[in-house]
């Protein structure tokens, strides 16, 4: 690889590296007073995207047994923020469901990663903000190639919108 090129994508990186460190020092995101591990907080997020989704499916897209995961559950419903719920066609399947308490505070974290981004792009000028909306498209395509070519289905809303030319 060219050397100009492994420089630049050093700097990029170097940069990204950066924010992320920055960001990681902003102790109002609400996720800083929970008392989560990352294991239960990845339940939460895929509760989220898969909501009601069976013990065993769940288990496979965290990559962990089903009694390590039994054990995450037991724990996220002891703090009120999952509920198990018998299957109506299956009575050997428990859905997994976020409780009310458990949307509230991932909608919670959510909201104040949203407001502390938009703090932060409201100091960047209409030019720079526009550059900033080219790139991180270019970088959205490229993760959307990237997961296309590892066989990842993705939801509708992360491909790329087809152009006139496509359609």
């Amino acid at each position: 690889m060219n050397t100009h090129r492994e420089a630049l994508l050093q700097r990029v990186m170097m940069a990204e590296q950066r924010m992320r460190s920055l960001v990681a020092y902003d102790r109002t995101n609400p996720i800083f007073s929970v008392n989560l591990t990352m294991q239960q907080l990845k339940v939460l997020l895929l509760l989220s995207r898969h909501e009601g989704i069976a013990g065993q499916e769940l288990s496979r897209l965290l990559g962990v047994t089903l009694a390590t995961l039994s054990g995450i559950i037991d724990r996220l419903v002891g703090h009120g923020l999952v509920t198990r719920v018998e299957d109506t066609h299956d009575r050997r399947i428990r859905r997994i469901h976020l409780s009310s308490e458990g949307r509230r505070l991932l909608d919670e974290i959510m909201d104040s990663g949203n407001r502390a981004q938009r703090r932060l792009l409201d100091r960047l000028d209409d030019e720079t903000l526009e550059m900033l909306q080219t790139v991180l498209a270019r970088i959205g395509d490229a993760a959307v190639a990237e997961a296309l070519e590892q066989g990842i289905a993705l939801p509708e809303n992360v491909l790329p919108e087809p152009t006139s030319l496509e359609a």
